[in-house]
């Protein structure tokens, strides 16, 4: 009787759901697309619309919709740093830095023989005034493991939109120790 009353509650819940509209069959598919409103034409489908809307997060709006998140982008750029992927890693920054040991995380990219290398990032506050703000700056904590020992720090890495707008670029940052 349980296992009926399991298969049971799936089925209701297909069933009770709102089928889509039937489509004319009498009219091509260029015709209808063509003749086709440009606003919703029922009421889910406007919520749909909006909930789109309220998904794109207007703090990220400088760059292309869709694309890598500051935090995203910085963990793809501590990954790069421990695969010791230079190319890569410079590639992440606006301006990359020529020396290493005069970059603004210097204290991470000189680090030898790192094992483990992690991040955690908090919400980017803006920088700027803009609307949507071209410069964010997002919270940083980040443990590296080495054959020396664990070593701590916190900062802020500062994002701006690469030229062509479609991804976040590194401008700037600030890694201080941290004492267990």
């Amino acid at each position: 009787m349980r296992g009926f009353l399991s298969l049971l509650i799936p089925l209701l819940a297909v069933g009770c759901s709102n089928p889509p509209a039937p489509a004319d069959s009498t009219t091509s598919d260029s015709a209808a697309a063509a003749t086709a409103p440009a606003v919703p034409a029922t009421k889910a489908a406007s919520e749909a619309a909006t909930v789109d809307a309220i998904a794109i997060d207007p703090l990220y709006g400088a760059v292309a919709v869709g694309s890598e998140s500051p935090a995203a982008m910085l963990n793809r750029y501590m990954l790069d740093l421990l695969n010791q992927n230079k190319a890569r890693s410079d590639a992440a920054w606006a301006y990359a830095p020529a020396d290493p040991r005069h970059a603004d995380d210097a204290v991470l990219r000189l680090l030898p023989d790192v094992r483990n290398l992690r991040l955690d990032s908090d919400v980017a506050l803006p920088r700027d005034d803009g609307q949507p703000p071209r410069l964010l700056q997002v919270p940083v904590k980040i443990r590296a493991v080495t054959a020396e020992g664990t070593f701590r720090y916190h900062g802020w890495y500062r994002v701006q939109p690469s030229a062509d707008g479609r991804a976040w670029q590194i401008q700037s940052a600030s890694l201080q120790p941290t004492l267990d």
